[in-house]
Formats: C-alpha cells, structure tokens, sequence
C-alpha cells in the first residue's frame, strides 16, 4: 500500500470517541487495578508470578521477541502509559522509544514522567509518519481495535491487511513485529459464542456435528448478550480476529518467526484483575460512578469465564518483514 491509499484510507479504527471511553474515563478506575506497571494486557505467568512480575516478564519477551534489545528505534502501537517505552530504554539499551496512543491522558501520563530516550505521540496510528525505519516494531492488544465491529471476515481480514501494511513501511528490511493479541477460538466468532465448550476443542472428533441441546442454546444466548454488553459498555467498537485471519492478513508482508496461545495468561491476568476490582469496588465507584464499575466487573467475569472455556485465548505471534 503506497502512502496516498493509507492516508485516504476511510476507515480508522476505533474511534476517539470510543478510545476515550475506554482508557479515559474507565481508566480512572482501572489503575486502580493494574498494579505499578499500569498495563492494560495480559502478563506472562510463572509459577509464584505477582502480577507485577508477569507483567515485566511479558514485557521482556516482546521486547526480545521483536529483536529489539539495543536498537536504535523501536515503534510501540498503543503505548498505554508508557511503561514497555521505558524499559525498552532503560533494561534493553533501545536509544530512542516511540509510543503511540490514542488516549490523552495515556499520553500525558507518561510525558510527565520525563522518561530519558521516550517519546510519546497522541495519534492514531493510521496516520503516524515516521521520517526513517524503525528496527522493531511491538503491538500489544492493537489489533482488537483496527476492524470495528464488521461481522464480514472479508472485511476483517482487509482492515488487519492495512495494519501489516503500516507495520510493514515503518520497519526496515529485516525488521521483527511482535504481536499480543486476543483472539476467538479457530471456528470463528459466532462458533465461539455459541457452541459448548466441549465442541470448541480442535482435538475433540465429531463435536461440532453434535445436536445442541436446550441447556446449550441457553448457554449461546447468554454468550452472545453478554458479548453485547461488554461491546457497548466497556469496549465500544472493538472485534476480536482469528488466528487465521492475521496470517492471511500478513501473507506476503511478513513471514511467521513464532505463533503461541498462552490462554492460561489470560486466565491468571483476569483473576488479578477481577480481584483487585471487586477489592476497589467502593472507591471507583466515587470515580466513575456505580453503573460503570459494575460494567467492567460483569465484563472481567465473563472474560475469565470464555477464557476458561476456550471461547477466545491470547495469541502471540512475531513476524519478521520479507
């Protein structure tokens, strides 16, 4: 894609509107919850982990991932508040970190701590223009916010496209793209939604042929608005890929390093979350107002449970540009 068509492009990702949602007026409460990195992803998880320390480790694997460590320019997409832009400089020897974000309290959060060799851009990155390559690129549950709430994978898989495109202008030749993303178990969407979960095992013969039983479409019913409730309340405009439609995607722009599901990542995440939540219940309501902290402990519930039940798992995937 030449520079003309990205920035013609009509469509943008998530919007403002729905960013500041999120991370603006949720985020109130949830720094509450996030521990000292304050970062809104999921972790890496070890045996007696905190959630601070699986936090730092998953920042140190994305860093090593995307052959970071020592270059001299590294690109973070949805920086958040800063925190992988700061150890990328200060634990992995990158002269100088940009971050992306399209929050401004993110981005004025972390431009007051002063951070030697950061930069931090309030931008979306669709229109980001960097005036050279960088080395690396890392983009840490991005992805769930460039398609919008298309349910056409054509459409899906050509919004993904334009984001590799983007990723692909902005990395030398040779240069890493490490990617955490969620996403919906392999049958797709609706599938992940809708069948129980024993039907959702890839490994489970002749589950999907199964008749579903009463128990079983009550069960996708309540799938289904409980989804609707996370989309509209917690995060508007916001669609999860499959792991096939970031490889198709990607096809002929990067080629494959590595490809996990950590989902026992998110699952431990979530559990710290929820209870760091529920513990802080009182005080964000003062915040953000009841309503809108009993949101996101309905939403972090539900998020465990489809975690749990293999509904959707967190994908991690590096690509190296060809």
């Amino acid at each position: 894609m030449g520079h003309e068509s990205k920035k013609g492009s009509a469509y943008k990702g998530t919007s403002s509107k729905a960013i500041l949602h999120q991370y603006d007026f949720l985020g109130d409460f949830y720094r509450l919850t996030l521990g000292p990195e304050l970062v809104f992803s999921y972790g890496m998880w070890e045996e007696g982990d905190t959630l601070d320390s699986a936090q730092i480790r998953k920042l140190d694997y994305h860093a090593e991932a995307a052959h970071a460590v020592g270059a001299d320019r590294v690109l973070d997409i949805g920086c958040g508040y800063g925190s992988l832009l700061h150890r990328l400089v200060k634990n992995h020897h990158v002269k100088h970190a940009v971050g992306i974000t399209m929050s401004p309290g993110q981005a004025a959060w972390a431009r007051d701590q002063h951070w030697p060799g950061c930069e931090v851009r309030a931008e979306n990155w669709f229109d980001h223009e960097p005036d050279r390559p960088y080395d690396a690129i890392i983009a840490i549950e991005v992805i769930e916010h460039c398609a919008g709430t298309t349910m056409w994978r054509a459409r899906r898989v050509a919004r993904y496209r334009e984001f590799f495109q983007h990723c692909h202008s902005w990395l030398r030749l040779g240069g890493h793209l490490s990617v955490q993303v969620n996403a919906w178990n392999e049958r797709g969407w609706l599938a992940s939604l809708l069948l129980p979960p024993q039907q959702l095992d890839p490994h489970r013969s002749g589950g999907a042929r199964e008749r579903l039983g009463l128990k079983d479409i009550l069960g996708g019913i309540k799938n289904v608005r409980e989804g609707l409730h996370a989309s509209r309340k917690v995060y508007p405009e916001c669609f999860l890929p499959t792991w096939d439609e970031l490889i198709e995607a990607s096809r002929g722009l990067f080629s494959i390093v590595e490809a996990r599901t950590d989902p026992d990542d998110g699952v431990a995440t979530v559990r710290s979350w929820l209870e760091k939540a529920e513990a802080n219940h009182v005080r964000g309501a003062e915040l953000i107002g009841e309503s809108a902290v009993s949101d996101i402990i309905r939403e972090q519930k539900t998020a465990l449970r489809f975690l749990r039940e293999g509904r959707f798992t967190v994908v991690r995937m590096v690509f190296e540009k060809v």
